[in-house]
């Protein structure tokens, strides 16, 4: 989602000419890109920690979200990446952590952890989308 509105503002750049999305402006788009991606990252890692989790099961929830996403996208385009890539980082994080310690209460509540911040760094990177947006609707002369 991000990537894309940056690659629609740099698209949009280079066919104005560069006057109403500037240097300026695509340097912080791409900024606000990365913060978003981090902060999705992160927020996963760190309630992943909170419980303890193993490093196998932070890699897995990270792998799980994204081939969930994947998969998630080409059944259901949208609605489908955002389920697929939690249940994704669910699942993988839950059998990650499973097959390290053997403790079904313990895998339960770091897979449980892993989605709670996963979610969290999805609606903090819909938000820095959505501010996206907004950067770019102002730049635009609406003559």
């Amino acid at each position: 989602g991000n990537l894309f509105l940056f690659i629609v503002a740099l698209l949009y750049g280079c066919y104005e000419g560069f006057q109403q999305f500037n240097l300026t402006v695509l340097a912080m788009l791409f900024g606000m890109l990365v913060f978003g991606e981090f902060v999705e990252f992160a927020a996963g890692v760190v309630s992943a920690k909170k419980e303890k989790a193993s490093k196998r099961a932070m890699l897995a929830a990270v792998a799980g979200a994204v081939l969930g996403g994947v998969t998630g996208t080409a059944m259901l385009p949208v609605v489908g990446s955002v389920l697929g890539a939690s249940l994704g980082a669910f699942a993988a994080s839950y059998i990650a952590e499973y097959t390290k310690q053997t403790d079904l209460v313990k895998a339960g509540r770091v897979a449980k952890s892993v989605l709670v911040g996963h979610v969290v760094g999805m609606l903090i990177k819909i938000a820095v989308g959505v501010g996206m947006i907004i950067v770019m609707g102002s730049q635009l002369s609406w003559n």
